[in-house]
């Protein structure tokens, strides 16, 4: 095996070795909102400087220091100062400053601190940590997300304002795919990698009826029958003429062009005689005999709207890591809820501006609640006692 081989199953090794490891991240500025000191809880703070009271700097990898605050606890990772604090209370001292007071078990005099700064939209710009009264303060910074990371979250996570519900039928057809989660031992960023998403689907079938023969109606007709006083009196005329035609034929002529001038000597009556043909012609359409039959008509086939049927379902998709931090792999999970009623409600209490609505959508695994704002945009989303929230909340 040659040199560049060698390098070349390092590297894969390397970068499987990599892609089978849960990523760590850095805590970021933007995560969320924090207007309640009990909004810590479960929340990890992961810095990437820090600076100290010399005016001293440093960088830090993702994870190398990481604060957990906990019932009941903060726990240091990483530093001179790694170790398990017990927390006295915590306070919002002023507006941009949350302060969590510690406890020393052996000099309960000696107490440390950890204060939260707050930008002036209630996100963390930084935090300072001191172990003990006796020692220095150490600032550590928030970092901030980079123009290009910006715009990708803004694309891939829902933001707090941008789904609106007018209607409870807007869910419908839409995903959502929230940026934090609230659990009820911790509150945590979610990644790309993580993969949540709510899916809210509606499924239309259309039924049509098969097409039956068509049926027939008996209707009657009215047909005009011979009449027969009419047909021996045309006979009777044909054969006088026959007997006209035969006398010239019989008897001499003399007209030098073979015809024979027959002188009459009273002249016709032209009106009389028009009149009585029209009596005639009246009399004999008023002896026409018309008789009824009966025929098969097709009917016109009745054309009936299809029937719709609509059903509808949530379908609930994340990532869960497999194994532990050395060694496992990301396991794809995907719940489907099939929905049986939902209906809406108003909250009037003054301070639930980002919960002022709540969809109660009933599935047949529990509720689900989808929370919108004053301006009826999906803020949260709470399932199985965790809580999702919209990027910028």
């Amino acid at each position: 095996m040659n040199l560049k081989t060698k390098i070349l199953v390092l590297f894969l090794l390397v970068a499987f070795a990599l892609q089978a490891q849960p990523k760590i991240h850095y805590s970021y500025v933007s995560d969320r909102k924090f207007t309640q000191p009990n909004e810590l809880y479960g929340y990890t703070l992961s810095p990437n400087e820090w600076e100290d009271a010399n005016g001293r700097k440093g960088k830090l990898y993702p994870g190398e220091v990481q604060f957990s605050i906990v019932r009941g606890y903060l726990k240091v990772k990483g530093g001179q100062a790694e170790g398990l604090y017990g927390i006295n209370r915590i306070e919002q001292e002023s507006k941009r400053i949350i302060r969590v007071s510690l406890l020393d078990a052996k000099d309960p005099a000696n107490q440390g601190s950890l204060k939260v700064i707050l930008d002036d939209n209630s996100y963390i710009d930084a935090y300072i940590f001191r172990r003990s009264r006796n020692s220095d303060e150490i600032i550590y910074y928030q970092k901030g997300l980079t123009a290009r990371q910006k715009d990708f979250n803004k694309e891939f996570f829902t933001d707090e304002n941008e789904l609106v519900l007018a209607e409870d039928s807007d869910l419908w057809g839409k995903t959502i795919r929230p940026f934090f989660v609230l659990t009820r031992s911790s509150c945590n960023r979610i990644y790309p990698a993580d993969s949540v998403s709510f899916r809210f689907i509606e499924d239309v079938v259309v039924k049509t009826k098969p097409e039956k023969e068509e049926k027939t109606d008996k209707v009657k007709i009215a047909i005009p029958k011979p009449d027969k006083k009419k047909g021996k009196k045309e006979e009777e005329e044909l054969a006088k003429e026959d007997e006209f035609e035969n006398e010239f034929e019989d008897e001499g002529n003399d007209n030098p062009f073979g015809f024979r001038v027959v002188k009459d000597d009273k002249p016709e009556k032209i009106e009389e005689t028009t009149e009585s043909t029209e009596e005639e012609s009246t009399e004999e359409e008023s002896t026409e005999i018309v008789e009824e039959t009966t025929i098969d008509k097709p009917k016109a086939p009745k054309e009936k709207a299809p029937k719709e049927k609509r059903t509808y379902r949530m379908v609930y998709k994340y990532n869960v890591w497999v194994g532990d931090e050395t060694d496992g792999y990301l396991d794809e999970k995907e719940e489907e809820m099939v929905v049986k009623k939902w209906k809406r409600l108003t909250s009037r209490a003054s301070g639930d501006k980002d919960t002022r609505y709540v969809l109660e959508v009933t599935t047949g695994k529990g509720t689900v609640f989808v929370y919108m704002n004053e301006r009826k945009a999906v803020s949260m989303i709470e399932i199985d006692g965790n809580r999702y929230l919209m990027r910028g909340y």
